[in-house]
């Protein structure tokens, strides 16, 4: 049996998975399986896969349900006692898996591995790195505080995936760090110094900020301080900020759509939790135009 199963979840990538393999099968560290759940592409991803009759690769293609459907998928199908995923357009650094594994055995297995990354374009060059701090231990309050791992580039013990649920298929976003804020309560993060993947940007990945995922995020933020745990062991200051930044954002988002109603909802919400100068000026700003408004009709 392998001792990892690099799990790759893919959906109309069939220009870019072939690299994103080349960087699998790249990898120093030998002991592995390589998996693909294609969550229903219709671009000939699975065509290609098959003709190519990859080693050491199975693949399985489902009707599209979805990120988190897919990367259950992979759980349950992997053989391996750790897992890694990459997305089907990004790539591993041809060590990382060596170097998660080795951390892994070395902290007898019970812990999350991950590390930064580079962003690359879509012809592959480097145009940055991810700068954000990254933190080892129990790290539930700094993780809460910003999302700062990556599934891409980290390394679970296939167990704790399944102890934990699983990723939460009534989700469209967030999948990640809805799981990833659960394990934080149980298990210890161990961060790597030096990138573990490439992250690809490119038209068919970048979008303008959703109103819909920033309602997400705020549901899964709040969910999870409320009823998961969290208000055991983040400090109420840094929590009620986060949300209250959450609300703020999304407020603006729903303004922009000129949803006022959700607009003057959610500065409520920030305002609720933190009082502050730039969601009540908002909220007065709204309130006064609204009258103004149903006042000259």
């Amino acid at each position: 049996m392998p001792r990892v199963s690099i799990c790759i979840p893919t959906y109309n990538r069939k220009d870019y998975i072939v690299e994103t393999l080349k960087s699998v099968f790249a990898q120093t560290y030998k002991d592995y399986e390589v998996i693909i759940v294609d969550d229903g592409s219709i671009d000939g991803t699975e065509e290609m896969i098959k003709k190519a009759a990859y080693p050491n690769l199975r693949y399985c293609w489902q009707e599209n349900a979805g990120e988190a459907a897919a990367r259950n998928k992979l759980v349950s199908m992997a053989q391996g006692e750790f897992i890694t995923f990459i997305d089907s357009d990004d790539l591993l650094m041809p060590d990382a898996v060596e170097r998660m594994a080795k951390v892994m055995i070395d902290e007898g297995g019970d812990v999350v591995v991950y590390g930064p990354y580079l962003r690359i374009d879509s012809d592959g060059n480097v145009i940055g790195r991810c700068r954000r701090k990254l933190y080892s231990g129990f790290i539930t309050s700094q993780l809460f505080n910003d999302i700062i791992v990556h599934p891409n580039g980290s390394m679970f013990p296939k167990r704790i995936l399944q102890q934990a649920g699983g990723f939460d298929e009534s989700l469209k976003v967030c999948t990640d760090y809805d799981l990833e804020l659960r394990l934080s309560l149980k298990y210890r993060f161990i961060a790597l110094d030096e990138p573990t993947f490439k992250h690809r940007r490119h038209c068919g990945n970048v979008s303008k900020d959703s109103l819909e995922n920033r309602i997400t995020e705020f549901n899964v933020l709040k969910k999870f301080y409320y009823d998961s745990g969290g208000d055991k062991v983040i400090p109420p200051a840094v929590a009620m900020k986060r949300l209250a930044k959450e609300a703020y954002r999304t407020s603006k988002l729903a303004l922009r759509d000129k949803m006022y109603d959700l607009a003057l909802f959610y500065l409520e919400e920030s305002i609720k939790m933190k009082l502050d100068l730039k969601p009540l000026f908002l909220l007065i700003w709204i309130k006064t135009a609204k009258h103004a408004c149903c006042h000259t009709g």
